[in-house]
Protein backbone atom coordinates (compact mmCIF):
# COMPACT_ATOMS: atom_id res chain seq x y z
CA UNK A 1 0.00 0.00 0.00
CA UNK A 2 1.28 3.73 -0.55
CA UNK A 3 2.36 6.06 1.98
CA UNK A 4 -0.83 8.15 3.61
CA UNK A 5 1.14 11.69 4.47
CA UNK A 6 -0.95 12.96 7.93
CA UNK A 7 -2.80 15.67 7.45
CA UNK A 8 -4.26 18.42 9.90
CA UNK A 9 -7.59 19.73 8.79
CA UNK A 10 -9.38 16.25 8.86
CA UNK A 11 -9.61 15.76 5.28
CA UNK A 12 -8.56 12.32 4.05
CA UNK A 13 -5.23 11.64 3.65
CA UNK A 14 -3.39 11.46 0.26
CA UNK A 15 -1.71 8.67 -1.03
CA UNK A 16 2.26 9.65 -1.40
CA UNK A 17 3.19 6.88 -4.29
CA UNK A 18 6.18 8.84 -4.89
CA UNK A 19 7.85 7.46 -1.71
CA UNK A 20 7.54 3.68 -2.54
CA UNK A 21 8.60 4.80 -6.38
CA UNK A 22 10.68 6.06 -8.35
CA UNK A 23 10.72 6.78 -12.06
CA UNK A 24 13.85 6.52 -14.88
CA UNK A 25 13.64 7.16 -18.59
CA UNK A 26 15.11 4.10 -20.11
CA UNK A 27 14.16 4.61 -23.68
CA UNK A 28 18.04 4.79 -25.13
CA UNK A 29 18.89 1.49 -22.97
CA UNK A 30 15.81 -0.26 -25.12
CA UNK A 31 16.57 1.44 -28.20
CA UNK A 32 20.17 -0.06 -28.19
CA UNK A 33 19.00 -3.18 -27.17
CA UNK A 34 16.62 -3.28 -29.91
CA UNK A 35 18.90 -3.36 -32.24
CA UNK A 36 20.42 -6.55 -31.12
CA UNK A 37 17.01 -8.54 -31.02
CA UNK A 38 17.57 -9.38 -34.92
CA UNK A 39 20.55 -11.12 -34.69
CA UNK A 40 19.12 -12.93 -31.38
CA UNK A 41 16.62 -14.13 -33.07
CA UNK A 42 18.54 -15.48 -36.07
CA UNK A 43 20.51 -16.89 -33.56
CA UNK A 44 17.97 -18.49 -31.68
CA UNK A 45 16.34 -19.78 -34.95
CA UNK A 46 19.89 -21.79 -36.01
CA UNK A 47 19.99 -23.69 -32.77
CA UNK A 48 15.94 -24.77 -33.28
CA UNK A 49 16.68 -25.66 -36.88
CA UNK A 50 20.00 -28.56 -35.32
CA UNK A 51 19.07 -31.81 -35.21
CA UNK A 52 21.35 -32.16 -32.36
CA UNK A 53 21.58 -30.42 -28.82
CA UNK A 54 24.11 -27.41 -28.42
CA UNK A 55 27.17 -28.32 -27.50
CA UNK A 56 27.91 -25.99 -24.35
CA UNK A 57 29.52 -27.07 -21.55
CA UNK A 58 28.61 -25.84 -17.76
CA UNK A 59 30.06 -23.00 -16.93
CA UNK A 60 28.75 -19.61 -14.77
CA UNK A 61 26.75 -18.94 -17.45
CA UNK A 62 23.99 -21.58 -15.93
CA UNK A 63 23.20 -19.24 -13.26
CA UNK A 64 24.15 -15.93 -14.57
CA UNK A 65 22.42 -13.61 -14.73
CA UNK A 66 19.56 -16.27 -14.19
CA UNK A 67 19.35 -19.65 -13.38
CA UNK A 68 18.88 -21.62 -16.57
CA UNK A 69 15.94 -24.42 -16.22
CA UNK A 70 18.44 -27.21 -17.89
CA UNK A 71 20.89 -27.50 -14.77
CA UNK A 72 19.25 -30.96 -13.78
CA UNK A 73 19.75 -31.98 -17.34
CA UNK A 74 23.11 -30.70 -18.34
CA UNK A 75 24.79 -31.10 -14.94
CA UNK A 76 23.54 -34.74 -14.35
CA UNK A 77 27.13 -36.00 -15.31
CA UNK A 78 28.84 -34.55 -12.52
CA UNK A 79 29.41 -37.29 -9.76
CA UNK A 80 28.25 -36.44 -5.96
CA UNK A 81 31.16 -35.25 -3.59
CA UNK A 82 32.94 -32.79 -6.64
CA UNK A 83 34.40 -29.58 -6.83
CA UNK A 84 30.67 -27.93 -6.82
CA UNK A 85 29.63 -29.38 -3.31
CA UNK A 86 33.23 -27.49 -2.02
CA UNK A 87 31.84 -24.44 0.41
CA UNK A 88 33.15 -21.59 1.29
CA UNK A 89 34.89 -19.27 -0.71
CA UNK A 90 38.74 -18.61 -1.71
CA UNK A 91 38.61 -21.44 -4.89
CA UNK A 92 37.38 -20.85 -8.38
CA UNK A 93 35.07 -23.93 -8.97
CA UNK A 94 35.31 -23.30 -12.69
CA UNK A 95 39.01 -23.48 -12.60
CA UNK A 96 39.38 -26.99 -11.44
CA UNK A 97 36.26 -28.06 -13.60
CA UNK A 98 38.19 -26.99 -16.63
CA UNK A 99 41.48 -28.66 -15.52
CA UNK A 100 39.66 -31.81 -15.27
CA UNK A 101 39.46 -31.33 -11.80
CA UNK A 102 35.92 -32.58 -10.45
CA UNK A 103 36.45 -35.08 -7.59
CA UNK A 104 36.86 -34.61 -4.27
CA UNK A 105 39.59 -37.30 -4.43
CA UNK A 106 41.63 -34.64 -7.22
CA UNK A 107 41.87 -31.91 -5.18
CA UNK A 108 44.97 -30.37 -3.85
CA UNK A 109 44.42 -30.05 -0.42
CA UNK A 110 47.04 -27.41 0.50
CA UNK A 111 45.00 -25.09 -2.05
CA UNK A 112 41.97 -25.11 0.36
CA UNK A 113 41.20 -22.99 3.62
CA UNK A 114 41.17 -25.03 6.99
CA UNK A 115 37.45 -25.64 6.97
CA UNK A 116 37.50 -26.75 3.02
CA UNK A 117 40.26 -29.31 3.73
CA UNK A 118 38.26 -30.71 6.43
CA UNK A 119 35.04 -31.27 4.57
CA UNK A 120 36.94 -32.93 1.99
CA UNK A 121 39.23 -35.04 4.25
CA UNK A 122 36.03 -35.89 6.39
CA UNK A 123 33.93 -36.79 3.60
CA UNK A 124 36.48 -39.03 2.14
CA UNK A 125 37.18 -40.99 5.28
CA UNK A 126 33.80 -40.65 6.29
CA UNK A 127 34.99 -38.94 9.91
CA UNK A 128 33.60 -37.45 12.31
CA UNK A 129 35.01 -34.65 14.88
CA UNK A 130 33.82 -33.42 18.20
CA UNK A 131 35.08 -31.14 21.19
CA UNK A 132 33.78 -31.86 24.30
CA UNK A 133 35.05 -29.12 25.96
CA UNK A 134 33.47 -26.33 24.09
CA UNK A 135 30.18 -27.90 23.23
CA UNK A 136 30.32 -28.13 27.38
CA UNK A 137 31.24 -24.37 27.48
CA UNK A 138 28.19 -23.79 24.96
CA UNK A 139 26.09 -25.70 26.98
CA UNK A 140 26.96 -23.76 29.82
CA UNK A 141 25.58 -20.89 28.70
CA UNK A 142 22.08 -22.34 28.23
CA UNK A 143 19.46 -22.67 31.28
CA UNK A 144 16.09 -23.57 32.36
CA UNK A 145 13.19 -22.89 31.67
CA UNK A 146 14.41 -22.93 27.96
CA UNK A 147 11.83 -22.09 25.15
CA UNK A 148 13.06 -23.88 21.37
CA UNK A 149 11.63 -20.53 19.17
CA UNK A 150 11.61 -20.18 15.23
CA UNK A 151 9.60 -17.85 13.07
CA UNK A 152 8.32 -17.38 9.63
CA UNK A 153 8.20 -14.57 8.02
CA UNK A 154 7.41 -12.21 4.67
CA UNK A 155 9.23 -9.66 3.20
CA UNK A 156 7.67 -7.81 -0.14
CA UNK A 157 8.93 -4.89 -1.61
CA UNK A 158 5.75 -3.25 -1.95
CA UNK A 159 4.43 -2.91 2.02
CA UNK A 160 1.86 -4.97 2.82
CA UNK A 161 0.40 -3.39 6.71
CA UNK A 162 0.55 -0.04 7.66
CA UNK A 163 3.90 0.37 9.40
CA UNK A 164 5.67 -1.72 7.52
CA UNK A 165 8.98 -0.92 5.54
CA UNK A 166 9.84 -2.42 1.96
CA UNK A 167 11.33 -6.00 2.66
CA UNK A 168 11.05 -5.70 5.94
CA UNK A 169 11.17 -9.26 7.49
CA UNK A 170 7.34 -9.62 9.20
CA UNK A 171 6.26 -12.66 11.15
CA UNK A 172 3.45 -14.61 10.56
CA UNK A 173 4.11 -17.48 12.24
CA UNK A 174 5.83 -19.10 15.11
CA UNK A 175 6.42 -22.75 16.84
CA UNK A 176 8.03 -22.76 20.55
CA UNK A 177 9.16 -26.01 22.26
CA UNK A 178 8.85 -25.10 25.97
CA UNK A 179 11.18 -27.48 28.51
CA UNK A 180 11.01 -26.10 32.44
CA UNK A 181 13.73 -28.68 33.21
CA UNK A 182 16.23 -30.31 32.22
CA UNK A 183 15.44 -33.98 30.29
CA UNK A 184 11.68 -32.25 30.84
CA UNK A 185 8.95 -33.48 28.35
CA UNK A 186 8.93 -30.05 25.79
CA UNK A 187 5.23 -28.33 25.81
CA UNK A 188 4.44 -27.23 22.21
CA UNK A 189 3.13 -23.91 21.57
CA UNK A 190 2.22 -22.14 17.78
CA UNK A 191 0.64 -19.80 15.64
CA UNK A 192 0.25 -19.26 12.58
CA UNK A 193 -1.96 -16.05 11.41
CA UNK A 194 -5.21 -15.69 9.94
CA UNK A 195 -4.98 -14.57 6.25
CA UNK A 196 -4.72 -10.83 5.38
CA UNK A 197 -4.88 -9.77 8.38
CA UNK A 198 -1.63 -7.78 10.20
CA UNK A 199 -0.85 -10.54 12.76
CA UNK A 200 2.00 -8.55 14.31
CA UNK A 201 -0.12 -6.96 17.71
CA UNK A 202 -1.52 -10.75 18.29
CA UNK A 203 1.31 -12.93 17.72
CA UNK A 204 3.63 -10.66 19.88
CA UNK A 205 1.36 -11.01 22.78
CA UNK A 206 0.70 -14.88 22.37
CA UNK A 207 4.48 -15.42 22.30
CA UNK A 208 5.05 -13.24 25.32
CA UNK A 209 2.43 -15.12 27.33
CA UNK A 210 4.30 -18.45 26.37
CA UNK A 211 7.70 -17.48 26.91
CA UNK A 212 8.71 -16.86 30.89
CA UNK A 213 10.47 -13.35 31.24
CA UNK A 214 13.39 -15.28 32.85
CA UNK A 215 13.51 -18.22 30.10
CA UNK A 216 16.54 -18.80 28.05
CA UNK A 217 15.33 -18.79 24.42
CA UNK A 218 16.96 -20.59 22.05
CA UNK A 219 16.96 -19.73 18.28
CA UNK A 220 18.99 -21.34 15.01
CA UNK A 221 20.39 -18.06 13.83
CA UNK A 222 19.87 -15.74 16.33
CA UNK A 223 20.37 -12.96 14.38
CA UNK A 224 17.41 -13.67 12.63
CA UNK A 225 14.92 -14.03 15.83
CA UNK A 226 16.29 -10.82 17.27
CA UNK A 227 15.43 -8.80 14.08
CA UNK A 228 12.28 -9.25 14.13
CA UNK A 229 11.97 -9.05 17.71
CA UNK A 230 13.52 -5.84 17.71
CA UNK A 231 11.32 -4.76 14.81
CA UNK A 232 8.24 -5.85 17.53
CA UNK A 233 9.24 -3.57 20.14
CA UNK A 234 10.07 -0.77 17.68
CA UNK A 235 6.14 -1.05 16.54
CA UNK A 236 4.70 -1.81 19.81
CA UNK A 237 7.04 0.77 22.56
CA UNK A 238 4.20 -0.63 25.49
CA UNK A 239 5.51 -4.11 24.88
CA UNK A 240 9.03 -3.29 24.27
CA UNK A 241 10.55 -3.65 27.86
CA UNK A 242 9.11 -7.04 27.91
CA UNK A 243 10.05 -8.15 24.55
CA UNK A 244 13.64 -6.60 24.92
CA UNK A 245 14.02 -8.85 28.44
CA UNK A 246 13.11 -11.44 25.64
CA UNK A 247 15.77 -10.45 23.33
CA UNK A 248 18.57 -10.21 25.78
CA UNK A 249 17.46 -13.92 26.85
CA UNK A 250 18.05 -15.06 23.21
CA UNK A 251 20.71 -17.90 22.51
CA UNK A 252 22.29 -19.57 19.10
CA UNK A 253 22.37 -23.55 18.67
CA UNK A 254 23.97 -22.70 15.97
CA UNK A 255 27.36 -21.71 17.46
CA UNK A 256 28.73 -25.13 17.93
CA UNK A 257 28.13 -26.41 14.36
CA UNK A 258 28.97 -22.91 12.96
CA UNK A 259 32.49 -23.39 14.93
CA UNK A 260 32.57 -26.80 14.58
CA UNK A 261 33.13 -28.05 17.69
CA UNK A 262 30.58 -31.09 16.35
CA UNK A 263 31.33 -31.76 12.89
CA UNK A 264 29.86 -35.02 10.92
CA UNK A 265 30.62 -35.92 7.78
CA UNK A 266 27.25 -35.75 6.21
CA UNK A 267 26.90 -32.40 6.70
CA UNK A 268 28.61 -31.81 3.55
CA UNK A 269 30.58 -28.57 5.03
CA UNK A 270 27.36 -26.52 6.28
CA UNK A 271 25.64 -25.44 9.77
CA UNK A 272 22.32 -25.23 8.39
CA UNK A 273 19.70 -26.80 10.20
CA UNK A 274 18.80 -28.83 7.18
CA UNK A 275 21.94 -30.48 6.86
CA UNK A 276 22.90 -30.74 11.06
CA UNK A 277 19.49 -32.65 11.85
CA UNK A 278 19.90 -35.46 9.32
CA UNK A 279 23.43 -36.15 10.42
CA UNK A 280 22.58 -36.17 13.67
CA UNK A 281 19.02 -37.45 14.03
CA UNK A 282 18.48 -39.48 11.02
CA UNK A 283 15.13 -40.48 12.11
CA UNK A 284 13.99 -37.14 11.89
CA UNK A 285 13.62 -35.06 8.45
CA UNK A 286 12.43 -32.43 6.33
CA UNK A 287 12.10 -35.07 3.45
CA UNK A 288 8.19 -35.26 2.33
CA UNK A 289 7.11 -32.84 3.57
CA UNK A 290 4.58 -30.34 1.38
CA UNK A 291 6.59 -27.14 2.80
CA UNK A 292 10.67 -27.95 3.90
CA UNK A 293 12.20 -24.37 3.72
CA UNK A 294 11.46 -20.51 4.80
CA UNK A 295 10.93 -19.97 0.99
CA UNK A 296 8.14 -22.21 1.01
CA UNK A 297 6.61 -21.13 3.79
CA UNK A 298 6.84 -17.23 2.52
CA UNK A 299 5.02 -18.35 -0.58
CA UNK A 300 2.33 -20.46 1.06
CA UNK A 301 1.83 -17.21 3.53
CA UNK A 302 1.17 -15.42 -0.07
CA UNK A 303 -1.13 -18.39 -0.97
CA UNK A 304 -3.37 -18.51 2.00
CA UNK A 305 -3.92 -15.15 1.29
CA UNK A 306 -5.61 -15.36 -2.01
CA UNK A 307 -7.33 -18.96 -0.78
CA UNK A 308 -11.35 -18.60 -0.63
CA UNK A 309 -11.53 -22.29 -0.56
CA UNK A 310 -11.85 -23.30 3.30
CA UNK A 311 -10.50 -26.77 2.66
CA UNK A 312 -7.61 -26.04 0.27
CA UNK A 313 -7.02 -23.32 2.93
CA UNK A 314 -7.20 -25.73 5.73
CA UNK A 315 -4.61 -28.56 3.38
CA UNK A 316 -2.30 -25.53 3.72
CA UNK A 317 -2.75 -23.88 7.22
CA UNK A 318 -2.26 -27.68 8.49
CA UNK A 319 1.16 -28.01 6.19
CA UNK A 320 2.71 -24.69 7.17
CA UNK A 321 2.15 -25.83 10.99
CA UNK A 322 3.61 -28.84 10.24
CA UNK A 323 6.80 -27.53 9.12
CA UNK A 324 7.31 -25.14 11.52
CA UNK A 325 6.47 -27.03 14.36
CA UNK A 326 9.87 -29.58 13.11
CA UNK A 327 12.04 -26.55 13.12
CA UNK A 328 11.49 -26.21 17.13
CA UNK A 329 11.23 -30.09 17.20
CA UNK A 330 14.42 -30.66 14.98
CA UNK A 331 15.97 -27.75 17.94
CA UNK A 332 14.90 -30.03 21.08
CA UNK A 333 16.79 -33.40 19.95
CA UNK A 334 19.99 -31.59 18.33
CA UNK A 335 20.14 -30.06 22.14
CA UNK A 336 19.79 -33.56 23.31
CA UNK A 337 22.42 -34.95 21.23
CA UNK A 338 24.87 -32.08 21.69
CA UNK A 339 24.09 -33.46 25.47
CA UNK A 340 25.35 -36.65 25.29
CA UNK A 341 28.68 -35.32 23.63
CA UNK A 342 30.06 -32.94 26.49
CA UNK A 343 32.67 -34.25 28.88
Amino acid sequence: MAVKAPTQNGTEPKFEVDKLYSSEDISLKVAARQQSLPEIVAELRETMRQESEPDIDIGPHCSNPYECDFIPYCWQRIPGNSIFDLRGNGVNKFDYYNQGIIRFEDLPLNELNKAQRQQVEATLKQQDSTDPEKIKAFLNTLWYPLCHLDFETFNTPVPKFDGTRPYQQVPFQFSIHVQLQANAEPQHFEYLAQPGVDPRRELIEQLLAVIPADACVLTYNQAFEKGVLRNLAERFPDLAEEIEMRVANVRDLMVPFRRRDVYRWQMRGSYSIKEVLPALVPELSYAGLEIAGGMAAMQAYHDMCELNDPVELGRLRRAMLEYCHLDTLAMVRILEELRKLEI
